[in-house]
């Protein structure tokens, strides 16, 4: 009897990819669109009685080419597919159109701003100024002499330009302004961390000098701008080159006649065409390219401008000028020549540093030693920071990033400044990037519900000094439990970039790491950052857990028609056993902006928008259930929510903050925290009748947070256990049993289109656990008590089900009267189970480590005997020390033993202690990392 799991996948493809051919099937035909109603903090973000006032007859159009999301398998995907950008044109910026007649000359063109600090506030000027006929600036000529500047009357050299640090962005003249002091950063250092591991008691934050509402230039006060990224590499008047913030400016340093362009966007380059008049004595400056109209005598100078850089343009006499701006996404030829320049000037010569003295070793602990023994930064050459870490396993490929480390992007001032953790670690607070991994930042938001949870993952398991050492160079490690064994993976700092800030997962603070290491960590535990652009919620927390996880998809379905009880139900038992519920969404996660966090698009999902219109949620995404309540004897069934990615007004349906139940029933309003929370629009309480109409499914993290664990990696050859194991209680209790497989993802991230499969639809081999207590009154024989089943809660007593799936689990009670339990982990016979069947060796494909305590080890005697052999781990959890209250013991049975034919029923007088040392894991609740050991009794 086969049984598979509920698939809950989500197939994201990144912008990245170029999954725009209609031909392929997983992609959809490109759609162009005006954008109507844009995302907020994207390139047409404001709406039009806050924007500027725009010049009389320019038009600024935005379209948006995006690709569609693939085939839903199930229910919703769960990606950030941000919005492809396409061209935005001001054909007329700081003069009118030549084409405009002289009875419609603006009255005020140009919005000149003074650049003043490093926040990047600026005051508008309103001065007007006077136009030929043909709409071009008169009086360019005398506009240096115009005003006077605080910069030509200030003492002392300027600051020495920063120094060099990457080749992936042109590199400052001029030093940021510094900051006027240092402040503690909001974030304690952990109770349980006496020794500061994450040296979060030295984290300091800057502060900087409040802004001068002084106009710089003549005139009244205007309206302040404030540059949305970063702050140019020159001082003078700044001028907003579109209604849109953050994008491109130009500066006029009056004094000495020059201007310049600053891209503060991080999507777009920008193509400036600007016509001077034939009387101008202009000289073009670096990069800019100058020719001459044979016809009128014009000079037409062009440039480009790329995120974050500042690019010298003219210097000279002007007389008047016309202009015309694109911009335009990033080319593939920016990205090849940054990539290429920062490989081979950075990157490339680390690595040759290192393998000077290591040779060809790539192991990754072996090069962190060469790299500690020497001084040299560390580079996992194991996951190097090249190309096809990636997109390997990609059935197409990226488009090319350059790598870099933080202290390359982040100011010279805030390098001592880079830790892992220097905020509050809250739900929501990571920005998602480019890469479509929305289903494992849905995980890390609930994870992020207990700061602590999150901290457990980055203990190094040496100690505080250890991890202070590796971290100087580069070094960091992240635990997880990968097919049921922890693992603690190690990773350097360098991430994929664009401009100054990680292209994918990243803090909003540039010197905090954890969310972009955490990435990178489970991108290298699967080959690529392109295997893990799609998955399952619930998989990734089991990951970052070691705790089982169900789907709970089939409930919602069935909710419906028995009026939700069976899933309040649940919910309230999963709820008290302080088990993590989520809810997730139908649909695909709408598109948004990668130069900023944006509100959702639905252009391609209209029926979506008029679904979530008013609530806040968003399609295609997990929410964390933190509570559920019961009032007036049923009457009122509540959930609470959190929200991490609300936009718009939040919740307004039932229960929304400001709604007139809370005043009608002030007993609950009371027992559910209404006047400490009220207006936090991440906090969400609704019915379950509404619950059933947003989301579609979810699931449940069995978390035991106060737990003890162990793990044993066995084989199976041709279906039969490697070990049993003889468990013995001392007092009752609950133990929960796992078996584990080997996850299918990342195994062939070397074919192209791997990275595409589904992990959920592959067959996993189809298992079952069995546990058996002594016959009374019978020698040697046992009967089966309890067998797993899809609800590891609920364990079969009567049934034999075989179940296709990642994990599978049981909970049990355990008395010490009917002890010893005999655990016996099973495997169907199949054609791809056996010796003489197909199917691949997963030896080929995981760890090694999955495979130490085979055949070949527990069963010298029987090395020539050949067998297919097949690798999960099993594991034990129970709030009791194992070793101390529960006690398991390794034993062997024999091949033709009863139990493996579903007799309930069979004789244990094969049954024997092993006497070979079998390799096992064990962790305590307090600890993120696990202790290796050996032994026939777990301990």
């Amino acid at each position: 009897m086969r049984c598979t799991t509920p698939a809950f996948i989500c197939l994201s493809p990144s912008p990245l990819l170029g999954l725009l051919r209609a031909s392929h099937t997983r992609t959809r035909t490109p759609h162009t669109r005006s954008l109507i109603t844009p995302p907020p903090h994207s390139l047409a973000s404001l709406p039009h009685h806050h924007r500027p006032t725009p010049l009389p007859r320019t038009t600024t159009t935005i379209t948006h080419t995006r690709a569609r999301i693939p085939h839903i398998i199930r229910a919703a995907t769960m990606s950030y597919p941000p919005t492809e950008t396409d061209v935005i044109s001001n054909d007329s910026l700081f003069s009118d159109s030549v084409e405009f007649d002289a009875a419609e000359k603006p009255l005020a063109a140009e919005n000149p701003v003074a650049a003043e600090d490093v926040q990047g506030f600026a005051d508008m000027n309103s001065t007007p100024r006077e136009y030929d006929d043909r709409g071009l600036a008169t009086d360019d000529d005398k506009m240096y002499a115009r005003s006077r500047y605080p910069e030509e009357e200030s003492a002392g050299p300027p600051p020495p330009p920063p120094p060099a640090t990457n080749a992936f962005m042109k590199p400052r003249k001029t030093a940021t302004k510094p900051p006027q002091e240092w402040v503690p950063v909001d974030l304690p250092v952990p109770e349980d961390d006496p020794e500061d591991e994450f040296e979060i008691g030295t984290a300091q934050k800057p502060v900087y000098a409040s802004t001068d509402t002084t106009p710089a230039t003549r005139g009244a006060a205007a309206p302040k701008v404030q540059f949305v990224n970063g702050e140019p590499d020159m001082t003078g008047e700044v001028t907003n080159c579109f209604e849109e913030p953050g994008l491109l400016y130009r500066i006029v340093d009056q004094r000495n006649k020059t201007w310049a362009f600053y891209n503060d966007s991080r999507s777009f380059e920008v193509h400036v065409v600007c016509t001077f008049g034939k009387h101008s004595k202009i000289t073009p400056l670096e990069n800019t390219k100058m020719t001459r109209d044979e016809n009128t005598g014009e000079y037409v100078m062009e440039l480009t401008v790329y995120p974050g850089e500042t690019e010298l343009f003219i210097k000279g006499f002007v007389n008047g000028f016309a202009s015309k701006l694109s911009a335009l996404p990033l080319s593939h030829e920016y990205f090849e020549a940054r990539s290429e320049a920062q490989h081979q000037q950075v990157v490339q010569v680390e690595m040759d540093a290192i393998r000077a003295i290591a040779g060809d070793e790539t192991d990754a602990e072996r090069i962190l030693q060469i790299c500690l023994e020497n001084g040299l930064p560390f580079v996992d050459l194991s996951f190097p920071p090249v190309q096809s870490s990636i997109d390997a396993g990609a059935s197409k490929p990226f488009k090319r990033l350059p790598w870099g480390r933080p202290r390359m992007y982040v100011k010279p001032e805030m390098h001592d400044q880079i830790r892992l953790f220097r905020n509050p670690i809250s739900p929501g607070e990571v920005e998602p990037g480019e890469l479509g991994d929305c289903w494992l930042l849905c995980a890390v938001a609930t994870q992020a519900e207990n700061p602590a949870w999150v901290m457990q993952m980055f203990r190094h398991p040496k100690g505080a000094d250890a991890a202070r050492c590796e971290h100087a160079i580069g070094a960091y490690r992240v635990s997880f439990n990968k097919n049921g064994l922890w693992r603690s993976i190690l990773v350097d700092d360098y991430f994929p970039v664009i401009a100054d800030v990680p292209a994918f997962a990243h803090s909003r603070d540039a010197c905090e790491l954890w969310p972009a290491i955490l990435e990178k960590a489970f991108a290298k535990m699967h080959g690529s950052y392109a295997m893990i652009q799609s998955g399952d919620p619930m998989h990734a927390l089991t990951d970052m857990t070691s705790f089982p996880a169900m789907r709970i998809d089939d409930l919602f379905s069935q909710a419906t028609v028995n009026n939700s009880r069976d899933l309040e139900t649940k919910m309230f038992q999963w709820q008290k056993k302080g088990y993590q519920a989520i809810l997730t969404t139908p649909g695909k996660a709408p598109a948004t902006s990668a130069d900023a966090q944006s509100s959702p698009d639905f252009s391609d999902q209209p029926e979506m928008e008029e679904v979530f219109t008013g609530t806040g949620l968003l399609p295609g995404h997990a929410y964390s259930v933190l509570d559920v309540r019961e009032f007036q004897k049923g009457q009122i069934r509540l959930l609470c929510l959190r929200n991490p990615w609300v936009y718009g007004s939040g919740w307004t349906r039932a229960w929304a903050w400001d709604s007139l139940e809370w005043q009608q029933h002030r007993d609950i309003a009371t027992a559910c925290g209404f006047s400490k929370h009220k207006g936090d629009t991440s906090i969400v309480w609704m019915t379950f009748e509404d619950a059933l109409k947003y989301f579609i499914g979810g699931g449940v993290l069995f978390r035991a947070p106060a737990a003890h664990a162990a793990r044993v990696p066995i084989t199976f050859a041709d279906c039969k256990p490697g070990a049993v194991f003889q468990v013995s209680v001392k007092a009752p209790m609950d133990v929960t049993f796992i078996l584990s497989n080997m996850d299918h993802r990342g195994m062939h991230v070397d074919e192209a289109g791997a990275a595409e499969s589904d992990p959920n639809n592959m067959d996993y081999p189809p298992v079952m656990l069995s546990l058996a207590a002594p016959v009374p009154k019978e020698t040697d024989v046992y009967q089966v008590v309890q067998n797993s089943s899809t609800d590891m809660t609920q364990p079969s007593d009567n049934a034999w089900l075989f179940l296709q799936a990642r994990e599978i689990a049981m909970t049990c009670h355990l008395e010490p009267s009917a002890a010893p339990y005999l655990l016996i982990p099973r495997l169907m016979e199949g054609d791809e189970t056996v010796g003489s069947g197909g199917g691949e060796d997963m030896r080929d494909f995981v760890h090694p480590i999955y495979y130490v305590n085979d055949r070949v080890h527990l069963f010298r005697h029987e090395s020539g005997v050949k067998a297919k052999e097949i690798a999960v781990t099993i594991g034990f959890s129970t709030d009791a020390e194992i070793g101390d209250n529960i006690v398991v013991t390794v034993c062997r049975i024999g091949e033709s033993n009863a139990v493996f034919e579903n007799f309930p029923k069979f004789p244990t007088d094969d049954v024997e202690p092993h006497d070979e040392e079998l390799y096992f894991q064990t962790k305590e609740s307090r600890f993120g990392y696990a202790q290796e050991k050996t032994g026939t009794v777990i301990c």
